[in-house]
């Protein structure tokens, strides 16, 4: 009989840094223990956690993800043959919500609305030698925020030097434990850390109404009227919260069902409204939303 040998796998949690598409994928044990410090490097084909694209995960060797990077199969015509390079320069009346996604990744889009609409500090991690057009990123999101919530919080970038910190993963876990408050992402797509427990449902099922919608242009400015629907949503909801004590969520969701006829109220859509209110404007109307 033949000697046969069972090949362990590590179950890691990974997302499209594209289509923000997650499933868990199975990577073997031995690509750990074959390297006792720097990365890992696993490409991921087409199909294996989304349809459409392929992407690499970097892992520290005890299995973490530090980082994703998009794999651009697009070729230019040009007679050399060089990738085409990427173009910050665009109008923001214009601009494609997915051009912005391409760029910064599904998850960490829509990580940074909610950041910037909920009131929590904002970073992007990157490397000393890093080139970050800040600019453009917070001019996106200033656009897509209702004029009320414009230039309140801005994305700002904290840098680390790779030789004084050669495991990034380290250097994240100091900033995580200095800026518990805060949500960080690197420019690998990957958020780095997200300081709130409501998920990003009401995020991603704006921005998949505004790419499924059939108005293409001023996808931007469609992003404001949705997140302004929900802020209607809010209102609805501190008049509500001023005539009671308290209030069960499903209760809730039934009153604001009857009262909003452009929103479709879920238990998503409700815990990010008692998250708001808690955030924006007072903890303890908040705690009149039970569970």
């Amino acid at each position: 009989m033949g000697l046969i040998v069972q090949v362990q796998y590590k179950a890691i949690d990974v997302a499209c840094p594209q289509c923000g598409e997650g499933k868990v994928v199975r990577v073997p044990e031995t690509l750990f223990s074959q390297k006792k410090y720097g990365h890992i490097k696993v490409q991921v084909p087409q199909g294996a956690v989304c349809q459409d694209h392929v992407f690499v995960v970097f892992l520290d060797v005890q299995g973490r993800i530090l980082g994703y990077e998009k794999i651009d199969l697009s070729i230019s015509s040009s007679a050399e043959g060089k990738p085409k390079e990427e173009s910050y320069e665009e109008d923001l009346d214009q601009i494609k919500i997915q051009r912005f996604i391409d760029i910064l990744g599904f998850r960490c889009v829509s990580g940074l609305i909610h950041a910037k609409l909920f009131n929590y500090p904002l970073y992007l991690i990157v490397e000393e030698k890093d080139k970050v057009n800040l600019e453009y990123i917070n001019n996106v999101l200033d656009e897509i925020m209702p004029e009320v919530y414009k230039n309140k919080r801005s994305l700002k970038v904290i840098r680390y030097s790779s030789y004084v910190f050669p495991t990034v993963s380290y250097f994240y876990t100091l900033v995580k434990n200095q800026r518990k408050s805060a949500f960080l992402m690197n420019p690998k797509r990957h958020i780095v850390q997200m300081p709130w427990n409501t998920g990003l449902e009401l995020e991603k099922s704006i921005i998949d109404t505004v790419l499924n919608s059939n108005k293409q242009n001023n996808q931007i400015k469609n992003l404001n009227y949705h997140i302004t629907k929900f802020l209607e949503d809010v209102d609805q909801t501190l008049s509500i919260l001023k005539t009671v004590k308290k209030i069960a969520k499903k209760d809730l969701t039934k009153k604001l069902s009857e009262s909003s006829l452009t929103s479709t109220i879920t238990k998503d859509r409700v815990n990010a409204i008692k998250e708001f209110i808690y955030r924006r404007f007072s903890p303890d109307l908040a705690k009149k939303i039970k569970d």
